[in-house]
């Protein structure tokens, strides 16, 4: 075999495994670059919503019981919520079929008193459901208190023409 799929088909892995093999590296590998508070401001990092007993990020398998939620950011993105919050608002918004498994890119954001967009984070999630909104919410609203040893205070808010990311916002983040 020369390498070239082309003649021959995909590798088997892709037609009967459906990439689900790769569960062990992606864990390891955000494991490996888990938020861990040595960062410098610009070192990107993942985090998720929970973590085992060493400290490392839990992932999830993508079931129902265990969702998958990964969130990427830097210290110097997450800094961005520290302005007073009357003078930003926070954006959520999920992108969806950006990749060929169809996962969820769910952008957190804030848009300053100049009508400038800043992203503060990105969380891959298999679906777009209260519950996974909720959890990627809470996980940035714990990261920013790790970060700055402050509470996150947002006053304004804005989601997809769907409600849910907006109650949710005002539910976890308690938006005055």
């Amino acid at each position: 075999m020369n390498g070239d799929h082309t003649a021959c088909g995909p590798p088997e892995s892709r037609t009967k495994l459906e990439n689900h093999d790769r569960v062990d590296d992606i864990r390891i590998w955000v494991g490996d670059l888990t938020f861990n508070g040595a960062e410098s401001l610009t070192q990107p990092f993942k985090f998720t919503c929970a973590a085992d007993i060493h400290g490392r990020s839990l992932v999830g398998n993508g079931s129902d019981e265990k969702p998958f939620l990964v969130g990427l950011s830097t210290k110097a993105m997450v800094l961005r919520l520290t302005i007073p919050p009357e003078s930003f608002i926070l954006h959520i918004d999920a992108t969806y079929k950006v990749n060929r498994l169809e996962y969820l890119v769910v952008v957190v954001g804030v848009s300053d008193r100049l009508r400038g967009f800043h992203v503060v984070a990105l969380f891959v999630v298999p679906q777009d459901v209260e519950e996974i909104c909720e959890a990627a919410l809470r996980a940035l609203s714990r990261l920013f208190t790790c970060i700055t040893g402050q509470q996150l205070v947002v006053r304004f808010t804005m989601g997809d023409a769907d409600k849910a990311q907006y109650i949710i916002a005002h539910v976890v983040l308690r938006c005055t």
